[in-house]
């Protein structure tokens, strides 16, 4: 099995934290963003760089 390049590693980790914290707040952007220390802003554009919407984790 060949080990991702950090870059890679680093993409998909974040994929899986931005779905994982949709998921738990529901498609909630402000908590998640907060759930991630992150402000608004650049939590829209984490959910832009890996094609995200929350809207597809509204309940």
């Amino acid at each position: 099995t060949a080990l991702p390049t950090f870059v890679e590693a680093r993409n998909q980790f974040e994929l899986n934290y931005l779905r994982k914290l949709l998921q738990i707040t529901k498609g909630n952007v402000t908590h998640a963003a907060r759930m991630a220390g992150r402000n608004r802003t650049e939590f829209y554009k984490l959910l832009s760089r890996h094609e995200l919407d929350a809207n597809d984790f509204k309940e």
